[in-house]
Order: C-alpha cells, then sequence, then structure tokens
C-alpha cells in the first residue's frame, strides 16, 4: 500500500514509555506508510530524530537501547542518594554528561541531510512558549527538547535558555498542521492515575492534568491515534525491553481497526 498524500506522525514525551514510538513506526512500515514528517518532544524527539537519519524502526531500537543500557550505569537510577543530592545541586545530572548520550546517537549531523522533514519541539523559556526546532545540528535540538527541569542542566540555543518540549507541547500534532502535514497519526500515553498521600505527589497529579487537558485537545486534532496504556515511570528506563514488547502486543490488538480507518479514510487504498 502506497500512500500519497504528506503524512505526519506526533510522537509524545514521557521518558522510557517513548520506546512505545517505535512499535508504531514498526507498524507503519508494515503498511508502506511512512511519515513525510515528523514531529516529536522530548523522547519524542529523540525517536523521531533517529527513525529521521536510520529510516528503519530496528535500527531505531537498537540504537536508542544500546545507549539507554550505557547511560543507565550514570543515570539517576544508578545514584542510591538521588533524593539527597538534589537538596545540594540545582540539577541531578550535569549537561557535559548529559551531553554525551546525544552525541552518541546524533554526532554532527543536521537537519538539513535528512530525506524526511523533522520537528523537535523544545520549550524557549526566555519567551515563555514552544520552539520549533527544524535546522542545525540535531543533538543540539534534541539536547534541548530533552531538559526536564531540575533533572537536567537547561541548554541554551540560539542565546535563550531551552527546557523540555513536553512542558508546553507534549504531542506536537498542531505543529505538524502548521507544517503541511495533511494527515496525522498521534502516538501517546493515557494518563496515570495515582493516590495522593503527599504534598508533592499532589503538585505532580496537578501537573499530570494539565498535560493530560493538552495531550486530549491534540489528540483530538489528529486523524488517528494510538494511546498506549503504558504503566511506568518516564524514568524508569530498565523497563524499555518490556514497554516496546507491551505495546507491539497492543498494536496487534488495533491492526484490524486501523486497517478499517484507512479504508474509510481513503476508499481506493486496500491493505
Amino acid at each position: 500500500m502506497e500512500l500519497t498524500y504528506k503524512l505526519g506522525l506526533a510522537l509524545q514525551a514521557g521518558g522510557v514509555r517513548g520506546f512505545s514510538h517505535i512499535a508504531v513506526l514498526e507498524l507503519l512500515e508494515q503498511y508502506r506508510a511512512v511519515p513525510e514528517i515528523i514531529a516529536g518532544s522530548s523522547i519524542g524527539a529523540v525517536v523521531s530524530a533517529l527513525y529521521c537519519i536510520y529510516e528503519d524502526s530496528k535500527a531505531v531500537y537498537q540504537i536508542l537501547s544500546k545507549n539507554v543500557r550505557a547511560f543507565l550505569n550514570k543515570s539517576i537510577q544508578s545514584y542510591p542518594f538521588a533524593e539527597v543530592r538534589m537538596l545540594f545541586r540545582e540539577n541531578l545530572i550535569e549537561l557535559d554528561e548529559y551531553y554525551r548520550f546525544f552525541r552518541e546517537m546524533f554526532g554532527k549531523r543536521r537537519f538539513s541531510e535528512l530525506n524526511r522533514k523533522l520537528l523537535v519541539v523544545s520549550f524557549d523559556l526566555s519567551e515563555r512558549r514552544s520552539l520549533v526546532i527544524e535546522e542545525g545540528f540535531i543533538v543540539d535540538a534534541v539536547l534541548a527538547s530533552c531538559t526536564v527541569p531540575g533533572f537536567f542542566q537547561p541548554t541554551f540555543l540560539g542565546g535563550s535558555k531551552q527546557l523540555d518540549g513536553g512542558i508546553l507541547s507534549p504531542l506536537p500534532v498542531s505543529e505538524l498542521r502548521e507544517h503541511g502535514a495533511e494527515f496525522v497519526i498521534a502516538s501517546a500515553f493515557e494518563a496515570e492515575k495515582t493516590s495522593i498521600q503527599t504534598y508533592e505527589e499532589l503538585l505532580a497529579q496537578l501537573d499530570s492534568l494539565r498535560e493530560k487537558e493538552i495531550v486530549e485537545f491534540e489528540i483530538g486534532k489528529a486523524d488517528y491515534a494510538f494511546v498506549f496504556p503504558v504503566k511506568a515511570e518516564w524514568m524508569e528506563f530498565n523497563k524499555y525491553r518490556s514497554i516496546y514488547e507491551d505495546a507491539k502486543k497492543y498494536l496487534e490488538g488495533r491492526k484490524v481497526d486501523f486497517e478499517n480507518f484507512l479504508r474509510g479514510r481513503f476508499n481506493s487504498l486496500l491493505v
């Protein structure tokens, strides 16, 4: 099946849950429905950039999982007193340490070298708005999109401090529409329901509700959405294998619905 319209794919922020996005790319490859333009925030930007470089979902999984395993030895999970460290440091992981993780994956590649359009979304702290990055070095853009406040030291891009793209644009469907995508597929996650016992948990829940409202709004602007019921905290990167495998099982159960959607939307297409 060949698609002739401009297909866009939006990948949500969400830490380790982003391994689900790779399963979506595998599914789209099966239908020869590979997106011409991909937008992502945070981990969504990582997966988007890797796919635009290698144009193969299996390569994305291999490269990302390899670098995650290497990074786990130096990550938050390796620090038995991470909470204590946060009392004495503004950020848990320094920029140089974080930068090496991305440099291993992206090197000195530029947006201009890609065969398909890549949109990386970050949060511009000076302008207090989301920023779509589509030129320059890919490593700088993705690093900017992944700087979770309090965990990773912020970076500068164009003289302005950048933070995680998921702050205001966790699922960049609108950005795809603005850049000419005619048909948008979204890969997103169900909002977690947690009990509230402490003030910190209350603040976290309020932030989760804010993100939930934004994501639901963006899903409503997509033509089709996969919403994964992932039960994992964004930092639990040791669970990447199970999240990826669970996503593949979830998509197996959605194939008939997805095929019917394609037939209903595009009568000339046969799966």
